[in-house]
């Protein structure tokens, strides 16, 4: 095989040089839209270009048939790479996978195969020739059918990707136009030059242009992807975005004039476009003068602004930043408005709920306050008269006075204790509960509190029976309170129990040698499931019925289980309705630091409308 040089060999050298770069350059940046395929098709022209090289340069009719056919690859290829192109760049939610692009190669595959097999049927070229007469030696070729075929083919390809191009282009916004539009006028050039080329004129091509058109319109998309894009996504990919945001967007040259707003901007400034694009902010944002006054000439800016708008109040994050071209020179300011209206409602709603909230439990923490301090001197003047009286008439004939008074001293000590425990469910909610440490003993303790419940316990003729295992009798905590806790137990069990037994256990917690446990156990009424998760809230009561037979303010339970967290300690309980309740109250030997520390904080806010794990 011999070889011949020519100087039209160096144009196509040039070409398949350039080809490479925006080859390599597409493969350095193929995480852009539109990239793969264009590096496919660069890839494609490259190998044309190369193999067109060789076939010009060789000077055997074998030689030149033998580039020819090699060259095919890219030839075929090509404008498939170019449709593939077209359609990612124009489409960026979507991209070429191997099921959308075997369609498209099976034709290019068919073709290659009937050009390298030629020789046996000519169906691809019906002659082929070499003509040395000119100033190199070049094939001249008769055509046959099926390279028309090819030829219908490839023009239906590039046609198809053309249009997706051209649709882009009319339905891109003004702003971002010029980037795509490059690449749509990219697609004329191998149409031209090609339909030239196997026309009747083309004796005036010394050499095929074709391959040179291709990698000029590659140049082009190349031009357009990379070096005219304001972003790492296609003009379509962002127009996609901006259009589709629900946030609004204007952009506004150095002239002051808006030249491009996305419909989430046009529905804020309620205008169509023809009276947005292209005039003054002035005259766009005639409504809000004083923003403009403001924000007019700021180049960047970051803050929160309202106003109104159709009689409703509007909250927007104003966010502006500048534009620059690629010499660094500003050409612009985009404008982003970022409506965050219902998260400041929301904010605002929530901050008056919360300061509503919070008078509200002022005022209720004042009240209690008060009147339990107003009612506890007239309450406590009636029971010590009412004893008085007691002791007076005891002698005396008259055999109903006694009970009367009886009673208006056991009701007006049932009013004290209810004043007792808003006062301290007060102090509770205010974090006002102190407490006063001392060394007690644990038995005593226990006695004071059977001495109390005894009348309940043999009013409902029950059995109590109780279990000290203790190794030390001495326990050092709040008296007042722990005397507190185990008496709302022990009385809450008294009062659901009836003709039954209730054992009240006190030992050493099995799994916290440091603390203590203090069970009460019954088998009484017992509750439900739902009963058991409400039981610790203030103001409930397990017996809702209308004979509330069992009375009570349902707080002494849920001051009891603050009183534990209080003192670091803990109460859990067990029921079943019908059977029985348990109720297990956990408190550390000796009070804790932390507990100390934190003397008159509320451990753990009251819980009025939710349900305490227990």
């Amino acid at each position: 095989m011999t070889w011949q040089y020519t100087p039209y060999i160096i144009p196509i050298v040039i070409a398949a040089v350039i080809s490479m770069v925006v080859a390599i350059l597409a493969w350095k940046r193929r995480s852009i839209y539109g990239a793969t395929p264009l590096l496919f098709l660069m890839v494609s022209i490259t190998q044309w270009l190369i193999f067109y090289v060789l076939e010009i340069g060789s000077t055997t009719l074998e030689g030149n048939l033998l580039w020819a056919n090699v060259a095919y690859i890219g030839i075929v290829f090509g404008p498939v790479a170019w449709l593939f192109f077209a359609f990612e760049y124009t489409n960026p939610t979507k991209k070429v996978t191997w099921r959308t692009a075997v369609p498209f190669i099976i034709e290019p595959l068919f073709i290659l195969l009937v050009a390298w097999t030629d020789s046996l049927h000519h169906l691809f070229r019906a002659s082929v020739t070499l003509d040395s007469s000119g100033p190199f030696a070049y094939l001249v070729i008769e055509r046959g059918p099926i390279f028309w075929v090819h030829v219908a083919y490839s023009y239906g390809v590039l046609a198809y990707g053309t249009y997706l191009l051209i649709r882009a282009y009319f339905h891109t916004s003004g702003l971002y136009r010029a980037q795509i539009g490059v690449s749509v006028l990219g697609t004329f050039v191998p149409w031209i030059i090609n339909i030239l080329y196997i026309s009747p004129v083309a004796a005036m091509f010394i050499i095929d242009p074709t391959p040179i058109a291709f990698m000029v319109t590659g140049v082009m998309f190349a031009w357009g992807i990379f070096g005219y894009r304001l972003m790492d996504i296609s003009p379509v990919a962002r127009n996609s975005v901006i259009e589709q945001m629900d946030d609004g967007m204007f952009v506004v040259d150095t002239l002051n004039r808006v030249v491009d707003v996305n419909p989430a901007a046009q529905a804020v400034l309620r205008k169509p476009i023809e009276r947005i694009i292209g005039l003054p902010v002035e005259e766009v944002f005639d409504e809000w003068a004083n923003l403009v006054e403001q924000y007019r000439d700021v180049e960047r800016a970051n803050t929160q602004i309202r106003f109104t708008n159709g009689g409703q109040m509007l909250y927007y994050n104003l966010n502006i930043s500048p534009l620059h071209d690629k010499q660094g020179r500003m050409t612009g300011r985009l404008v982003m408005l970022y409506n965050n209206t219902e998260q400041r409602m929301a904010e605002i709603a929530l901050r008056e709920a919360k300061e509503a909230a919070e008078a509200a439990s002022r005022a209720k923490s004042t009240f209690l306050a008060n009147m339990s301090h107003e009612l506890r001197t007239p309450l406590t003047a009636i029971i010590g008269y009412s004893e008085l009286l007691q002791e007076q008439t005891a002698v005396m004939d008259n055999t109903n006075l006694p009970r009367r008074l009886e009673k208006i001293s056991v009701s007006a000590d049932h009013l004290l204790q209810i004043i007792n425990d808003l006062l301290d469910l007060s102090k509770v909610e205010a974090g006002q509960m102190k407490l006063s440490i001392s060394s007690f003993s644990i038995t005593s303790i226990i006695e004071s509190v059977q001495v109390v419940v005894q009348p309940t316990l043999a009013e409902n003729h029950n059995l109590l029976t109780i279990n000290l295992d203790l190794d030390s009798d001495i326990m050092q905590a709040d008296q007042v309170k722990v005397r507190q806790i185990l008496l709302n137990v022990l009385h809450n069990a008294a009062k659901f129990t009836h003709d039954g037994q209730i054992v009240f256990t006190v030992q050493r917690d099995p799994d916290n040698a440091a603390q203590l446990m203090f069970q009460v156990t019954d088998n009484g009424i017992g509750m439900s499931e739902a009963q058991v998760k409400q039981l610790f809230r203030p103001f409930f009561q397990a017996d809702l019925s209308p004979t509330r037979r069992y009375g009570g303010t349902g707080l002494g339970l849920a001051i009891s289980y603050h009183l534990c967290k209080l003192m670091h300690g803990n109460i859990r309980v067990q029921s079943k309705l019908g059977e029985g309740t348990c109720f297990k109250v956990f408190l550390p030997l000796v009070t804790p630091n932390e507990a100390l520390a934190a003397n008159g904080q509320a451990a753990e806010p009251l819980a009025m409308d939710k349900e305490i794990e227990v």
